[in-house]
C-alpha cells in the first residue's frame, strides 16, 4: 500500500548517486593505504640492507667498505625496482664500531609526489682481538 508521502518510485536512482559520491573517497583510501605498505616496504628493505652491510663489515678483518659493498648488493638485489636514487654510506664509523647508512627515495603512487625519502643507519661493534683488562 502507498502512504500519502511516499510512492512506488521514491527511492529510485538514489544508490547510483550515493555510490558516486563515496567511491572517489574509498579510492583515494585505497591509494593512501597501498602507498603507505609500498614506503613500509621500501623502509624495511632500506633497513636490510643496512644490517647486512653491518654484518658483513663487522667481521674480524673485514673493512668498512666491504660492508657497504655487501649493503650495496643486497639492496640491489631486493629494492632495485622499489628505491631510486640509492646511496649507502659508512660515515661516522670508527675503528671500534661500523656505521652503515642507507637513503634511498621509495616510488610514488600519488600524483604529484616524485617520490618518498626513505633513509635506514645501523650500526655494530666491529669484532676485534683484545685481551684481558685491555679497552
Amino acid at each position: 500500500m502507498n502512504t500519502p508521502h511516499t510512492s512506488r518510485w521514491g527511492d529510485r536512482g538514489s544508490n547510483p548517486i550515493q555510490m558516486a559520491v563515496i567511491y572517489p573517497f574509498v579510492i583515494i583510501l585505497i591509494v593512501l593505504l597501498l602507498q603507505g605498505i609500498l614506503w613500509a616496504y621500501a623502509r624495511n628493505a632500506a633497513y636490510s640492507s643496512a644490517r647486512a652491510g653491518v654484518a658483513a663489515g663487522r667481521l674480524y678483518g673485514a673493512t668498512p667498505s666491504e660492508g657497504a659493498a655487501k649493503a650495496k648488493r643486497v639492496l640491489d638485489e631486493i629494492g632495485s625496482s622499489l628505491l631510486t636514487n640509492r646511496s649507502v654510506s659508512t660515515d661516522g664509523s670508527t675503528p671500534q664500531r661500523l656505521r652503515v647508512r642507507i637513503e634511498a627515495t621509495a616510488l610514488s603512487m600519488i600524483p604529484g609526489i616524485s617520490g618518498i625519502h626513505v633513509e635506514a643507519t645501523v650500526s655494530g661493534p666491529i669484532e676485534r682481538w683484545t685481551t684481558a683488562g685491555a679497552p
